[in-house]
């Protein structure tokens, strides 16, 4: 009776040996056809990943234009950071991108931006200064108030060249 049992469990594991080895032959399968389909189609051009094309020629002559952007510097600012901060200063520098067209406007303008500038950055906790992700958002509020100053449409953007804690 021991032998009968000990062969239907055998009979039973050489099955389900058997029967394990299907899917993984039909997931191979199924790769493959999936793979050579892939290949046809970038190859034939129906995907536009990959395509065979050569790199285009990166001369002088056939580079492409650069945008018509001026670069405004903004002088230094060193701000007493308040108490309880780790640090005890923040220097900051900047440039603001803006087009060719409003570079005398905000040139003209510079006083005035380094005052709303300074003015926010000596409101700003020592928690908004040094936490996490802290240089994004004050990239975007400094940002937000040149825009207040010079008008919507004349800046593309503020870079921050400098923001240093002492």
């Amino acid at each position: 009776m021991a032998t009968d049992e000990t062969a239907d469990l055998q009979g039973q594991e050489d099955s389900t040996r058997k029967t394990s080895k299907r899917p993984i032959f039909l997931a191979l399968a199924l790769c493959l056809i999936g793979l050579g389909i892939g290949y046809f189609s970038v190859s034939n051009g129906l995907l536009p990943i990959g395509s065979m094309q050569p790199a285009p020629n990166l001369s002088k002559e056939s580079s492409p234009e650069r945008p018509d952007v001026a670069f405004i510097p903004i002088p230094t600012l060193i701000v007493s950071l308040p108490a309880g901060a780790e640090h005890d200063h923040l220097r900051f520098s900047g440039q603001i991108e803006v087009p060719s067209e409003f570079k005398e406007d905000v040139e003209f303008l510079m006083p005035r931006i380094q005052d709303f500038m300074n003015g926010y950055l000596r409101a700003l906790s020592a928690e908004d200064i040094e936490g996490e992700g802290a240089l994004f958002r004050i990239r975007l509020h400094l940002f937000r108030r040149i825009i207040m100053v010079i008008g919507l449409g004349k800046a593309n953007g503020l870079l921050i060249t400098e923001f240093i804690l002492k």
